[in-house]
């Protein structure tokens, strides 16, 4: 199974606790675990097909939610959220973890970049970057979502192309510093379906020196 990184803050009093309760209970949907839902849209290769896909097909009642966390594929940009994106003056405190996850449990995360990319249809310019960051296998969905005006059809292809199981092992293996919205800096984001069992928990730790800041290499205005 792949591995993925989490970077949280807590308060400095807190650390040892919330580092336990990890390594014994794994991720759940209670306490620290910044609840997310992921929506897994059925049988998405007939929903790729449907002429008249709409935000309902992907995101209607009849699709399960599933709480979630957010990761990363590799320790910088959970870092990055542990030292700077998710710090406050209360949870000053950074934690990181590391833990694996099957990959039907997997989505992209794409709120800071690529469902931008889908809704700004400029694909002379955007072609090459999804490529770089998300694989060739993106465009399959990209393609369409750009060739319709429908509204609300952009944002349904890529539902579909966040569970792409091809479309997730690319943007995992992404090792471009992407800027996305929000200043958020990573390689690769992606919700997580919990609860994730202690026996799957790698590590847990709470880091002493401070990463130097990242550079992103590609930001949203690459593709505006």
């Amino acid at each position: 199974m792949p591995t993925f990184f989490r970077g949280i803050a807590v308060p400095r009093t807190s650390v040892d606790e919330v580092v336990s309760d990890i390594r014994s209970g794994g991720l759940r949907e209670s306490g620290r675990s910044w609840l997310m839902r992921q929506q897994r849209p059925p049988d998405p290769d007939v929903l790729f097909g449907k002429p008249d896909l709409s935000l309902d097909d992907t995101r209607g009642e009849h699709v399960v939610e599933h709480p979630a966390l957010c990761a990363c594929g590799e320790i910088d940009g959970a870092a990055h959220y542990a030292w700077r994106h998710n710090r406050t003056d209360e949870d000053d405190t950074p934690i990181l973890m590391e833990f694996a996850a099957p990959i039907e449990a997997v989505a992209v995360d794409g709120r800071d970049f690529l469902y931008t990319a889908f809704q700004l249809r400029e694909p002379d310019r955007a072609r090459v970057v999804l490529d770089r960051l998300f694989g060739p296998r993106v465009l399959r969905y990209a393609e369409r979502a750009w060739d319709r005006k429908e509204k609300g059809y952009d944002i349904a292809m890529c539902d579909l192309a966040i569970h792409d199981p091809e479309v997730i092992a690319a943007h995992h293996a992404n090792a471009t510093v992407i800027g996305g919205r929000y200043r958020t800096v990573f390689r690769n984001a992606f919700t997580v379906r919990m609860p994730i069992p202690p026996e799957a928990i790698v590590s847990v730790w709470s880091p002493r020196d401070k990463p130097p800041r990242t550079v992103p290499e590609v930001t949203l205005d690459a593709i505006r």
